[in-house]
């Protein structure tokens, strides 16, 4: 019959008798058992520790993402609200000026949403790591983007529009040229010289000599000297097809190819040329052909007629 235990000889040192131990076999097994649950129990503790560190890791990672999402979702919101309030803008300023309003509408104001399944979107997301919050934060952001781009494409074109209604009102001759009594207006009058009814292309301010006389509009001088009969003259080239021209007068301040701003003094008014006093004669031709010059005068009943001047160009 088997024997129910093990012996151990053990030997304290060389000279020593050696001593028995006898082990039963029961007592290694309940010793071989428990070690091996104590290794198992130690391993299974540890898996928990390490998956519990990776589940609190991910739970950080996720509150961090949705604190980034939050912050995103409120930026792209005050962006979506300041687009809203330049669309306004953009409309009200086409209503404005005339301009087609359809140009400005073209793209809807910046919107989006989550592309997930389920409401758990985000924490599948971070879970997964399959960029969900980046693909959403740049899908708004490139709606954002175009949203931009057409408002600055229309305005750009209110710029455009606006620069050119600002440079034709700079090259309208919009006010008189000098303070006095306007005794020839624009129109058909009789000639202070013959007496016979002529065309008068222009209108006669007469003022003391010396009386500053001044650019009625932007332009550029393209004329500044003796004219005959008329005088000493400027002739300015406003564009636009706007011209101005301004005689008899006793010197000129500025020279050709001169750069000259509304209001600015280019001359004074004089006797010089065929007059019968001291005066500047006024016109304006559009397109090269004279106009009358209270037709472009922002307040043209501010300017006073002599009698006949009056009755004349009422006629």
């Amino acid at each position: 019959m088997a024997r129910g235990f093990y012996t151990v000889l053990v030997l304290p040192d060389a000279t020593s008798a050696p001593r028995k131990l006898h082990i039963g076999k029961t007592t290694i097994a309940g010793l071989a058992s428990f070690v091996a649950l104590t290794a198992m129990a130690f391993c299974f503790f540890l898996y928990q520790y390490v998956n519990l560190n990776v589940r609190m890791l991910e739970l950080r990672q996720l509150r961090q993402e949705a604190r980034k999402h939050d912050a995103l979702g409120e930026k792209i919101r005050q962006l979506e609200g300041e687009l809203a309030r330049v669309r306004d803008l953009d409309r009200r300023l086409r209503v404005v000026v005339g301009l087609d309003q359809s140009e400005g509408l073209s793209v809807p104001l910046a919107q989006g949403g989550a592309d997930a399944g389920g409401p758990n979107g985000l924490r599948e997301a971070v879970a997964n790591r399959t960029g969900g919050l980046v693909g959403w934060g740049v899908g708004e952001l490139a709606a954002l983007a175009q949203e931009i781009v057409s408002r600055e494409q229309s305005m750009r074109e209110l710029k455009t529009y606006l620069d050119e209604k600002t440079a034709v009102l700079a090259a309208t001759p919009t006010i008189l040229p000098s303070q006095g009594l306007v005794t020839a207006a624009y129109g058909h009058r009789r000639s202070p010289f013959t007496g016979k009814r002529e065309f008068h292309e222009g209108m006669d301010i007469a003022a003391p000599v010396g009386t500053p006389i001044v650019a009625t509009a932007d332009g550029i001088v393209t004329f500044a000297g003796f004219a005959g009969s008329y005088g000493n003259v400027v002739f300015i080239d406003h564009g636009h097809g706007f011209a101005t021209a301004y005689a008899h007068n006793s010197s000129n301040r500025v020279r050709v190819r001169q750069r000259v701003r509304r209001g600015e003094v280019i001359a004074y008014v004089g006797n010089t040329g065929r007059t019968t006093g001291p005066h500047v004669h006024y016109e304006v031709h559009v397109n090269g052909v004279a106009a009358n010059p209270l037709t472009y005068a922002v307040d043209p009943s501010s300017p006073s007629f002599a009698g006949i001047a009056k009755a004349e160009n009422q006629s």
